[in-house]
């Protein structure tokens, strides 16, 4: 039924899912008597929120020597972005563990410090380590108003991989003017994922057909797969070895512990969240870490665990309470096997690591830490409304070259939105007015469902291709001229917005060229040619457009 909650886990040795029927979603009011926790500070949107130099980034690290190793095997990544910005990286170094109350004190009297211009507190931030190094409640509270990312790894040289890909897509040539964009369902016949099929994945490419067909979809094309019959590994694996950047969403049970548990925790680490597949097996971590998969692209991956998983499972005290009221017939022990034991560690699932680490695979991931229920695409409060336009948004966004740490917002300010309803139920009842319970269960659990999808990669990272409309709608416009770096000329004027710009040909060529490398910050370039910033950003942009073209006619 439309109304029923249902989970995307299965069991990791029968292929089976662990709660085949849905619970019913009227049950979900039960636990949410619990205020949370909601954020204080609200960030200045002004401003081009994919510009370095107005946004600053900042890299979070667990405090002591781990903290500095971690540090310095990506140093090159932190003088790149020191270079961008034309301003040093702020360092925080961060006490491994903390409860949601702590990083938001944290985040009061660290992060906004007065000791650090407002302008100076950079809101890309790259979290280093796992997440008993690095608390997971912090990644949180900061992507509440932040653009938030994690590399977590368990070998040192996949962190100095994983810079080296980055780096690497940053310094190439576009070869491609768009993205491609796909989907995947994994058509197990189970009701989670039939629900997710048909409240999510088929809505939201429809949604993404019709903006492709107004040019509003900024994708060289737009794919479907999943054999509806006969779902296999093998045919994802297919799908994503493409040979151009490419955004996916997918959406699969991901595997949880075996029914007798997992034998190790190490084995629970290496293969909890896998890709579930059903009785054709599942994509694990060492599945992907040779694979081409995405490469330089970004795969949102739902599935319980998909991410990783927490050291507490949000939902542990609702389970509970429902079977205490009658209303689960299953054993929440069961659902909830998968939580580390006491003395075990949280962690980030292999998926993830292995295919960030990969060179042949995507710059970021997102997915879900801890249980992953139907509510976020699904909303019960004001009865049964699909949204798919959560996860779409977070495609459309990467796919017009935003940053993944902006493409990644797409999701999160749902969760700001429903925290803010949310405030308003519990002040209300704090004022004695009436409280509908079941619609604060509602939220309360769409609350927790969004509050565990976390990005993983760089979030100023962003595809590599050179951007625009939709193919059926991109113009190639050349406004401005001089010769370009390969002597094909074009046309004679150094003008924008009708004002000349006080440099010489030769030296505007050197501005442009310093520009389009990166290695400085279009802000000091300006300041040193003594030339408007925007201008010759528009002038740097118009360049590179004439000079493709041209080498276009000689393709």
């Amino acid at each position: 039924m439309d109304d029923e909650l249902h989970l995307l886990m299965t069991c990791a040795d029968e292929r089976a899912p662990l709660l085949p029927e849905g619970i019913d979603g009227e049950s979900s009011q039960a636990g949410a008597h619990e205020a949370q926790a909601l954020p204080e500070y609200l960030w200045d949107e002004g401003g081009d929120p994919n510009d370095l130099e107005l946004q600053r980034w900042g890299v979070f690290a667990p405090e002591g020597d781990r903290g500095e190793r971690l540090l310095a095997l990506v140093r090159p990544l932190i003088e790149r972005r020191e270079a961008q910005q034309g301003a040093p990286v702020q360092v925080y170094r961060v006490p491994g563990a903390m409860t949601a109350l702590e990083a938001a004190r944290w985040n009061k009297r660290v992060f906004q410090s007065a000791d650090l211009d407002d302008d100076d507190r950079p809101r890309y931030q790259l979290m280093l380590g796992d997440l008993h190094e690095l608390p997971l409640a912090l990644q949180q509270r900061q992507a509440s108003d932040g653009f938030v990312g994690r590399l977590a790894f368990d070998r040192d040289d996949d962190y100095a991989a994983y810079v080296a890909k980055l780096l690497a897509s940053e310094d190439a040539t576009p070869t491609h003017d768009l993205a491609t964009t796909m989907f995947h369902t994994v058509h197990d016949g189970t009701g989670a994922t039939r629900l997710g099929h048909r409240a999510l994945v088929e809505p939201g490419l429809e949604h993404m057909r019709k903006r492709l067909a107004l040019g509003k979809l900024s994708t060289r094309e737009l794919l479907a797969c999943g054999d509806e019959f006969d779902p296999s590994p093998d045919e994802l694996l297919q799908f994503a070895a493409i040979d151009h950047p490419a955004v996916m969403f997918s959406l699969s049970h991901g595997d949880g512990p075996p029914r007798r548990g997992w034998g190790s925790a190490e084995q629970q680490r290496a293969r909890q969240g896998a890709m579930s597949f059903g009785r054709a097996g599942s994509i694990e971590g060492t599945t992907l870490s040779d694979a081409k998969f995405l490469p330089g692209g970004l795969w949102f991956m739902l599935a319980c665990y998909g991410a990783g998983t927490p050291d507490a499972s949000a939902y542990q005290h609702w389970l509970a309470e429902l079977k205490q009221l009658g209303q689960f017939r299953g054993k929440a022990e069961a659902v909830l096997a998968g939580i580390p034991a006491a003395g075990e560690r949280p962690f980030i699932a292999a998926v993830p690591k292995a295919t960030l680490a990969s060179e042949h695979g995507p710059l970021a991931f997102v997915g879900h830490v801890d249980l992953a229920w139907s509510y976020s695409f699904q909303e019960l409060d004001d009865g049964p409304m699909n949204r798919p336009s959560k996860f779409t948004g977070v495609l459309r966004s990467a796919l017009r070259r935003d940053r993944m740490g902006i493409s990644f917002r797409e999701l999160y300010k749902y969760l700001g939105q429903t925290e803010s309803e949310l405030a308003s139920i519990y002040d209300q009842g704090a004022r004695g007015g009436e409280v509908d319970l079941a619609r604060r269960g509602h939220l309360w659990m769409l609350r927790q469902d969004l509050s565990a999808y976390v990005l993983l990669g760089d979030p100023a990272a962003r595809l590599c291709v050179r951007g625009g409309r939709a193919a059926s709608q991109q113009q190639v416009s050349t406004p401005v001229s001089a010769q370009n770096f390969l002597g094909f000329p074009v046309a004679q004027s150094t003008e924008t917005h009708g004002a000349a710009l006080p440099l010489k040909i030769d030296e505007l060529e050197e501005a442009i060229a310093k520009v389009i490398l990166g290695d400085e910050s279009a802000k000091a370039i300006a300041r040193a040619y003594d030339v408007d910033r925007h201008e010759l950003q528009e002038l740097a942009d118009a360049y590179q457009a004439a000079g493709r073209a041209a080498l276009r006619g000689r393709s």
